[in-house]
């Protein structure tokens, strides 16, 4: 009863954390659209799920921020804040250069990011497997709530990077670093989790039950991985992927106070 009732409760609180952190409302939002600025604004312009460029009359009194997106600057383009763009769910540009341009996934670079991936989330498999088939029951009974509570956590996540990054660079630089490794290692167990629910069905028709957690992780999250590869629609289904893993990831975290009967009926549930 207590668990159907801990997603909402989550979202609550994460949101009034975002909400808390961040000094004040911006001005100017898009969602899921880009924005081009050429003029005054009296605050904060704020993209999320698209690119803000701003033009030679743009004048900005605040901060130019853009989460899932990149920020274009003319070079006679004013900003009296901080400029930051979170161009992915893995990598945050606090100085993003004022030359436009987008950038293509080579080939080495998704080999390496992969492979990473992969290791870390074999890790976890290794680390906690009982925990794992546990999540993964969870996971089952939560459906698309989780992925809600990734949008939030995303949202927070940007508002206390803009927040930290104010402090300048001797204890802004270091706090951002340390809430993007706990973002990181919070992506890696929820892609563990996401990856051991899909490769799960798809080792057990030819690995049999006896099947190893980490096998079906490996399995699973290597499908995730190869969505990126996709023409067109690679990077943004990634994108959605990766917010689904966070939701996931902090879910799981926050969850693992439950006795280890509910452990236990999870488990079987999840077999």
């Amino acid at each position: 009863m207590v668990r159907s009732f801990l997603t909402p409760v989550l979202v609550v609180v994460l949101l009034a954390a975002g909400i808390a952190s961040s000094e004040a409302g911006p001005d100017v939002f898009r969602l899921a659209t880009d924005l081009d600025v050429n003029s005054e604004v009296h605050g904060d312009a704020v993209v999320l799920a698209g690119d803000l460029t701003l033009g030679p009359e743009a004048r900005i009194h605040g901060d130019v921020v853009a989460v899932l997106g990149k920020v274009h600057l003319d070079d006679r383009a004013i900003v009296d804040g901080r400029v930051i763009a979170l161009p992915s769910l893995a990598a945050l540009d606090p100085d993003p250069t004022r030359a436009g341009g987008s950038l293509t996934l080579r080939p080495g670079l998704f080999l390496i990011t992969a492979g990473l991936w992969l290791v870390a989330t074999t890790f976890v498999a290794f680390l906690r497997p009982h925990q794992l088939r546990s999540a993964v029951a969870d996971l089952r009974q939560a459906g698309w709530r989780l992925a809600v509570l990734g949008v939030v956590v995303v949202i927070t996540l940007f508002a206390a990077l803009v927040a930290v990054l104010g402090f300048g660079p001797v204890w802004g630089v270091p706090l951002a670093g340390f809430l993007m490794l706990i973002f990181l290692i919070v992506k890696a167990v929820g892609l563990t989790v996401l990856g051991a629910w899909i490769g799960g069905p798809a080792t057990a028709r030819w690995a049999g039950k006896g099947r190893s957690i980490g096998l079906s992780v490996f399995v699973g999250v290597s499908l995730l991985l190869l969505v990126r590869l996709l023409p067109g629609i690679g990077a943004t289904l990634w994108a959605l992927i990766s917010i689904a893993a966070l939701g996931v990831g902090v879910f799981s975290v926050l969850t693992e106070w439950s006795t280890s009967e509910e452990q236990g009926h999870r488990i079987a549930l999840a077999k």
